[in-house]
């Protein structure tokens, strides 16, 4: 077990030798020390950071807070104590360090992914390598990168979080899909079932998974189960989009209702 776990798939955690850490002193301390861990690949200017999180105070002050930041994370991690730190200080700029004793869900999730990506196989969806690869990508998934955590003044900070965000809930959804359509061919229609409910979960608007969704559960002989999820879709699609199920879903319903 590493000796500093950091969870950012779902809401912001952290652990220190097991033992969950809630001493950051605010909101700005969490998401820098985020910001840091996932873009550990590179250091990050001291000016960039600093303004990037405190873009409206002048530059002194944004430093001063920066610094004031950086001794919270720092308490609150065990950092003065760690060898190697987990953090990498100098004067110019501020870097997480790849090689201290630490566990990152983001980079784990993501190497999960690019490994059913770069894997030599006919078909992804028949791997049964790339399966266990999905499967471990999103039982690591526990919600959206950094839900939650929002800093309302810095916007540039904002809209890092939301591209990365959605890159990952884009990666999620698609790993659901070849799960839930791999079960389905095996005749595994409770797992693929599963993969599909959250599937939903991440996007309820969504149609093909809710045509999937009716399928499986029609195909398990739960025919008024399938009906209901159709209305479920269709109220769904009304409150969030303002539009009715597509013909192709409709279809669907009207050939499980008639038991075909």
């Amino acid at each position: 077990m590493a000796r500093l776990t950091l969870s950012f798939l779902g809401t912001f955690q952290i652990e220190l030798e097991e033992e969950p850490v809630t001493s950051f002193v605010s909101d700005k301390a969490r998401a820098l020390l985020a910001y840091l861990a996932t873009g550990a690949d590179r250091p990050h200017r001291r000016e960039s950071v600093a303004s990037l999180f405190w873009p409206d105070r002048p530059q002194a002050t944004a430093f001063n807070s920066l610094r004031q930041a950086l001794f919270s994370i720092r308490r609150a991690i065990g950092d003065q104590e760690t060898s190697p730190p987990f953090l990498l200080i100098s004067r110019q700029s501020l870097q997480f360090n790849m090689a201290s004793d630490h566990w990152l869900d983001v980079a784990a999730f993501t190497e999960y992914i690019l490994a059913s990506k770069t894997h030599t196989h006919q078909q992804l969806a028949t791997c049964a390598h790339c399966i266990q690869c999905l499967e471990q990508a999103i039982a690591l998934y526990r919600g959206d990168f950094l839900a939650g955590l929002t800093l309302k003044d810095s916007s540039d900070f904002e809209e890092w979080s939301l591209l990365k965000r959605e890159l990952l809930h884009d990666q999620a959804f698609q790993a659901l899909q070849y799960l839930a359509d791999y079960y389905e061919q095996q005749g595994d229609y409770q797992q693929s079932r599963h993969h599909t409910r959250r599937q939903i979960e991440l996007d309820p608007w969504q149609e093909e998974a809710h045509q999937q969704m009716m399928r499986l559960l029609a195909l398990s002989g739960q025919r008024g189960a399938a009906m209901a999820q159709y209305e479920n879709c269709r109220r769904v699609l009304a409150e969030g989009l303002g539009v009715e199920p597509t013909r192709e879903t409709t279809e669907l319903y009207e050939r499980i209702r008639a038991g075909q």
